[in-house]
């Protein structure tokens, strides 16, 4: 798998101040982890979210801190402002390249649903899937392929049906369903509407009328 880089350095501005980097440009990180002291590091703010914008949130990323070394870390945490979306603080967590982690990736539909009727329309009910990898194993997404899924008849896409990728273990339940075919609302309400119409009206009045001849 493909290793993101990113470059950073030393941050010695901690608490309010680093509104003074922000105005700069850089977002405050923290680096932490299970063999890792704590480090206060500062990234180019416009690098980090394209890197964010390209999938970085789910793969393992070198980065180089200016004077110090690189670090392999997997983005756990992003702070972004609540109006421009900008990231404002980020926490990278250290991992041993030796040791497998848990993370969650994308998934991706790859393929056409061909031939579908007019009132059926594909469902994606899972974004992310859990997975268990060596770091330099995660990937950027699973593509899955959505090709057979071309009639109301087609039984939905599992997890059990994932593609086999190198060192990757599928922790998400093999049962729990990804992609399925389903008829539309509009469709759904029509049908609904035609069983109501088609139904055999209750005669009450008739009844009514026995009664009346019964009482005679």
């Amino acid at each position: 798998m493909t290793t993101l880089k990113l470059e950073a350095q030393p941050r010695s501005l901690v608490g309010s101040k680093v509104k003074q980097l922000r105005r700069q440009g850089k977002v405050p990180v923290v680096i932490y982890g299970k063999h890792q002291t704590p480090e206060n590091i500062q990234v180019d703010a416009f690098t980090f979210d394209r890197l964010l914008s390209g999938g970085a949130s789910s793969q393992l990323l070198e980065v180089t801190i200016e004077g110090v070394g690189i670090r392999n870390v997997l983005i756990r945490e992003v702070q972004r402002h609540p109006v421009r979306h900008e990231p404002l603080h980020a926490d990278f967590y250290a991992v041993s390249m030796t040791e497998k982690q848990r993370v969650h990736v994308p998934v991706v539909a790859v393929g056409r649903t061909g031939g579908l009727a007019a009132d059926l329309v594909m469902v994606q009910s899972l974004d992310h899937v859990e997975i268990e990898a060596l770091p330099a194993d995660i990937p950027a997404h699973v593509e899955v392929d959505i090709s057979r899924l071309d009639s109301a008849e087609a039984h939905p896409i599992t997890v059990a049906e994932f593609p086999e990728m190198p060192g990757v273990v599928y922790m998400t339940p093999a049962e729990e369903t990804a992609f399925s075919i389903v008829v539309t609302r509009a469709a759904a309400e029509e049908e609904e509407v035609e069983e109501v119409v088609d139904a055999e009206p209750e005669l009450i009045g008739r009844e009514r009328d026995d009664e009346d001849e019964t009482d005679e």
